[in-house]
């Protein structure tokens, strides 16, 4: 697993940020499939729809998996959180995105969640690699 500096995982983001983008457009897509399915009673429109459920649910899968090759590793997905494994003096730390943030704003302990973020205000005033 690659190890980033705040300024490596804040140039990925902008990579991610279409990709993201584009799984919440599918996921909305899927959303608004998955009523229609409900309300849908003919039997060939409701193969349709299946057959699309898999194709997007596919879509979002290749989508997820393009963030992680880039190096993201995924916390969430509703809403979708991306960590990077960062180093800071002297043990590993996850720097957290959240889809709706602009850039990395957050860090945090590699066993604590998305409740035990702190700002990047502190890594950048010491010595970060």
């Amino acid at each position: 697993m690659k190890v980033f500096t705040l300024e490596e995982a804040r140039e990925l983001i902008v990579k991610i940020k279409p990709i993201v983008e584009d799984i919440n457009m599918k996921k909305e897509e899927l959303y608004e499939i998955y009523s229609r399915l409900e309300e849908e009673h003919d039997d060939l429109e409701k193969m349709y729809y299946q057959t699309r459920v898999k194709e997007i649910e596919s879509m979002i899968k290749q989508g997820f998996l393009r963030v992680e090759e880039l190096g993201g590793v995924i916390k969430g997905v509703e809403p979708i959180l991306v960590d990077f494994l960062s180093y800071h003096d002297g043990r590993y730390i996850w720097l957290c995105w959240k889809e709706d943030e602009e850039t990395i704003m957050f860090w945090h302990e590699l066993n604590d969640g998305f409740a035990g973020r702190k700002p990047v205000e502190y890594l950048e005033s010491e010595k970060f690699i």
